[in-house]
């Protein structure tokens, strides 16, 4: 997203995303989630929403653009461990702690609405749905993180690269952000080899790999994925069902 997408108009209420995931939201539980959202915020690429280490006083919902979370280590280096999409909560691993875990930065212009910790529990305590909802959300997120990491240790950049690609291609084909097979892709070689451990000068060879066996084709800040099967095996990783509805759960 540029300078120019960041100035648009924005909905005041979150995206549908990370909160539809295992079940479609009524009228009366959107309302509740839109009621605890403070004013909309709008941030530059680059700007620091929270840095870890702080006070974790509240909780963001990314309306629009692309956030990176990040974990500083004793050199001062920081490791960038997830990309944020529209939808997602931000700062909800820091929940658990008394000291904001993740550093969360701007990779594009962003959009954000705050939200107390205290008006979120409110409202997990009021709709066992949206509750039952962020618990299996977050499990899947588990899931993710285990295979980034599974691919991190176990296999070489191409595949790690595929792993993230793939990835992104997913969560922004169910935000409706993928079209005729391209994608948004504003993250720099730096930034991709931050993710997957590689150099940037590793990352554009990969690529430049990739784009020669005809599996992408890179464009002005986008890319599109041309092969999403070859990219699938390339990773090694089954691919999952995730549940939607599951009838298991009784909220009588």
């Amino acid at each position: 997203m540029d300078e120019q997408a960041a100035g648009r108009a924005v909905a005041p209420g979150a995206p549908k995303g990370r909160q539809d995931e295992v079940f479609d939201l009524n009228d009366t539980e959107r309302a509740a989630l839109a009621a605890i959202l403070g004013p909309v915020q709008r941030l530059p690429r680059d700007h620091v929403l929270k840095r870890d280490g702080e006070e974790p006083t509240h909780l963001f919902q990314l309306v629009d653009g692309w956030l990176a979370s990040s974990i500083t280590v004793a050199s001062g280096r920081q490791q960038t461990v997830k990309i944020h999409l529209p939808g997602d909560m931000l700062g909800a691993p820091s929940l658990c702690v008394t000291r904001t875990a993740e550093c969360l930065t701007a990779i594009t212009p962003i959009v954000v609405r705050p939200m107390s910790r205290g008006d979120l529990m409110g409202v997990l305590a009021r709709f066992p749905r949206i509750a039952a909802g962020q618990f299996l959300s977050a499990q899947r997120e588990r899931v993710t993180l285990m295979e980034a990491l599974a691919l991190m240790g176990q296999t070489d950049g191409s595949a790690r690269i595929a792993g993230m690609l793939v990835d992104l291609f997913d969560r922004l084909t169910v935000l409706g952000q993928v079209k005729q097979g391209a994608m948004p892709f504003p993250l720099t070689q730096g930034q991709v080899g931050d993710l997957v451990g590689l150099s940037p000068v590793h990352v554009s060879r990969k690529l430049g790999a990739m784009e020669r066996a005809g599996l992408i084709a890179r464009g002005v800040r986008t890319i599109s994925l041309l092969d999403i099967r070859r990219l699938r095996s390339m990773t090694g990783l089954p691919q999952h069902a995730f549940v939607r509805d599951p009838e298991w759960i009784n909220f009588a």
